[in-house]
């Protein structure tokens, strides 16, 4: 089976597409291709980005949402998909199945999904990532892209959601593609993360301080102000240490007792997995996620994970099973789940075992593997193909 796989490679899917790789390289029937389209852009590329790209950033003001940034940002990545493709084609490639992550990278792709079974893997839907910005003007800025959005599930074969709560909001806006629907999280590279690591936590000395662990590029979105309030307001900075890995510019040290800020960290480097290591807790009180891989890296761990009771949080973090939820923008419970773990080794040792135990059930690489390797599969054998009418 020839199966392309579409990545943007912006933000966060960057990670994504390296999963999407190991994934097909443990399935022997998928000949892979993979398209990174951040990746070795051309000098007529990178013109064609700052020109499509141009202006203020999605969601960046309500007035802004006018110039409509998200649907030439989105646009931009469909555009650069359409042009690729075309590339390997006239190269002599040809495939059985596209699988195009997330679905903006179809937007210029409806003709060829007409001609080739195509599956479109999704994290969040439009109408609910326009719920993250304010009401009124901002939220125009996602109509155009949510008419673009359910042209590309019609034609789709067969769209994977890495969630429960985006499957079910894509199919009340469009119930018959019930069939058509996958719920299918992230899987997770257990390999690196040592199931010992919890006895290791287990027997370190009860007067060790306590280290609480947070990972998130984007300081304010991922809550990294209201931690803080949280960590000085409950004095922790006696018992504990606050281990930040961040490169957003003005957190330091100097923020707070107990505060480490750690730079230039990538994720799955020596330096990483460390910091994964010598945690005892992760926190990371979110106002926004699409999904929140990180939550699964912590259980992978084999931490117990304070999160946010938002979007597909609560599909990966059970509260009161393998981690705690609080309100977003709630600095007092928040406060108060960080005193239960920081104060309670054993709750902390059995959250983070029943972490590690559920993750490795249910996000495990060659679980996902066989999943996703059946829906290609399902795809290409498939007699539907879209009409011009889908």
């Amino acid at each position: 089976m020839r199966a392309l796989f579409v990545n943007s490679g912006i933000l966060g899917h960057a990670s994504v597409a390296r999963l999407f790789r190991e994934v097909a390289d443990r399935d022997p029937s998928i000949d892979a291709t993979h398209l990174d389209l951040s990746a070795e852009l051309t000098p007529a590329e990178r013109v064609v980005r700052r020109l499509m790209c141009a202006g203020p950033a999605p969601g960046s003001s309500a007035a802004a949402s006018l110039a409509l940034p998200r649907l030439r940002h989105e646009l931009h990545a469909g555009v650069l998909a359409a042009r690729r493709i075309r590339a390997l084609e006239r190269s002599g490639n040809a495939f059985d199945v596209i699988h195009f992550h997330t679905q903006a990278t179809a937007y210029a792709s409806l003709g060829r999904m007409r001609r080739t079974r195509s599956v479109v893997s999704i994290d969040v839907t439009q109408r609910l990532a326009s719920g993250e910005v304010p009401a009124g003007l901002a939220r125009l800025d996602y109509a155009p892209n949510a008419v673009m959005d359910r042209r590309v599930f019609r034609a789709a074969a067969a769209i994977t959601a890495t969630s429960r709560w985006a499957a079910d909001d894509l199919l009340r806006d469009q119930p018959r593609l019930a069939e058509r629907v996958h719920v299918m999280p992230y899987p997770v590279p257990l390999d690196g993360f040592e199931a010992g690591w919890i006895d290791e936590r287990a027997a370190r000395s009860p007067e060790a301080p306590v280290r609480v662990l947070f990972i998130g590029g984007d300081w304010v979105r991922k809550g990294g102000p209201e931690l803080l309030e949280a960590w000085r307001a409950g004095g922790f900075a006696e018992r504990a240490c606050l281990d930040v890995v961040t490169d957003w510019p003005g957190v330091t040290a100097l923020d707070a007792g107990g505060l480490a800020v750690h730079r230039g960290v990538r994720a799955y480097t020596p330096a990483w997995f460390q910091l994964w290591r010598r945690a005892d807790l992760f926190a990371m009180p979110t106002r926004g996620e699409a999904f929140g891989m990180v939550f699964q890296e912590a259980a992978a761990a084999g931490l117990p994970a304070i999160g946010t009771r938002i979007n597909a949080i609560p599909e990966i973090v059970q509260h009161g099973a393998t981690g705690l939820l609080v309100p977003p923008d709630d600095p007092r419970a928040l406060a108060d789940a960080l005193r239960r773990l920081v104060d309670d080794p054993a709750l902390r040792t059995r959250l983070g075992g029943a972490a590690r135990a559920r993750i490795e059930q249910i996000a495990s690489f060659d679980r996902y593997a066989a999943r996703l390797g059946a829906v290609l599969r399902g795809a290409v054998s498939s007699d539907w193909l879209p009409s011009r009418a889908e």
